[in-house]
């Protein structure tokens, strides 16, 4: 039986034009993708969730991190 783990993924971005500069990952999951930011731009960082996106910034680059899908219970 093939494991599958799902595959989360940084986008790090300008946050003036938009454009994207780096990718960060692969983790886990959202929560290991944005434990593992501060160790890129060298300080705590403060997210904002959306329903899709989880956001931060440390000017001039914001870092996105899709949100985990809810869990469904049976």
């Amino acid at each position: 039986m093939p494991c599958h783990t799902p595959k989360v993924f940084v986008t790090v971005n300008y946050v003036e034009t938009g454009e994207v500069v780096r990718q960060l990952g692969p983790y886990a999951n959202a929560a290991a993708a944005r434990r593992a930011v501060p160790a890129v731009t060298g300080q705590a960082m403060t997210w904002e969730r959306t329903a899709e996106t989880w956001r931060s910034e440390k000017y001039p680059l914001a870092y996105h991190v899709p949100a985990d899908a809810p869990e469904v219970s049976a």
